[in-house]
């Protein structure tokens, strides 16, 4: 009786399954453009203190995409179902923070209640050592792509 069951689901399922594993190449997605570009700008103030939380800020910029059938995108090229956002701003939370010399500052995580309230993602950064520091960003969506260097000048606490 198992088996029979077995089969008549199988027979019923299989069919779905199989479809659902099938790639869609009359789709219609998204792919960069030939003029395409990505640019990420972060905005931090030019001075702070040692030991107090800096606020972050950056917007990204994507586009044009282009709108291809699925089967024309080459293998392991970058595409999307829905295209990007082409101006995005507030993703401080949404990039890599990296600094000039390496592993100086600590920075904050993003707080997810707050950001589901608001919509934005906060992100903040503290140096403990007085100095000049470079601070830029790495981008990964929809592209690959790296933001302006800033220059912040830490003074000592009082």
């Amino acid at each position: 009786m198992r088996t029979r069951r077995f089969v008549q689901l199988l027979f019923l399922l299989g069919p779905m399954v199989l479809c659902s594993c099938s790639k869609k190449t009359d789709e219609m997605v998204f792919i960069p453009a030939e003029s395409y570009a990505c640019t990420v700008k972060i905005v931090v103030p030019a001075e702070a203190t040692a030991g107090e939380w800096i606020p972050l800020k950056a917007s990204r910029t994507s586009g044009p995409w282009r709108q291809v059938k699925r089967s024309e995108v080459s293998e392991g090229a970058t595409f999307y179902l829905k295209s990007p956002p082409g101006v995005e701003d507030d993703v401080q939370a949404n990039v890599h923070w990296q600094t000039d010399p390496p592993n100086v500052a600590r920075f904050s995580l993003p707080n997810a209640a707050e950001s589901a309230l608001s919509g934005v993602r906060e992100r903040q950064v503290v140096f403990p050592q007085p100095g000049v520091y470079k601070i830029w960003a790495a981008n990964a969506y929809p592209t690959p792509a790296t933001s302006n260097v800033e220059t912040i000048t830490i003074r000592p606490k009082k």
